[in-house]
């Protein structure tokens, strides 16, 4: 009995997890057209909300692709993207709470502060990923 390779397997799966996010975000894109459509009836202002709404939830898929594509190449970056995911979606949500009044302060303080974490441990990542670029480029003189 033949056992399946492992890279066929994460191939496999990393095939079958590109192709499910590019169908969500072509449907996040039809929807939100249709979307737009029937905001008109409700005017133009309701049809910026819907758009802002819309477009941050597709910046959102295009983030997790992006950390998707990383992770299956086993570059070290899928971090980062989820935590920009992650502040996307908190940012939209900020936005859809204060567009839809009345709005609780409570609810906008927690996502400002999640926000602000996840900032946070962006800002610690990717000062540490500077570091061992730096300190790889001096091994590398220090080799000549």
């Amino acid at each position: 009995m033949k056992i399946i390779s492992s890279s066929l397997v994460f191939k496999t799966v990393s095939v079958i997890v590109q192709i499910l996010l590019l169908i969500g975000l072509g449907f996040t894109v039809i929807s939100t057209a249709v979307q737009i459509v029937t905001a008109f009836q409700a005017g133009l202002i309701y049809v910026a909300s819907v758009i802002l709404e819309n477009v941050l939830l597709i910046i959102v898929f295009l983030e997790v692709y992006l950390s998707a594509l990383d992770f299956f190449r086993g570059k070290g970056r899928s971090v980062v993207y989820v935590i920009d995911a992650m502040i996307s979606f908190v940012s939209r949500e900020i936005i859809i709470e204060i567009l839809a009044p009345p709005f609780n302060y409570t609810d906008l303080l927690t996502l400002g502060s999640l926000i602000v974490a996840g900032s946070l441990a962006r800002y610690v990542i990717s000062r540490k990923g500077k570091k061992r670029l730096g300190q790889r480029q001096l091994t590398r003189k220090k080799a000549r």
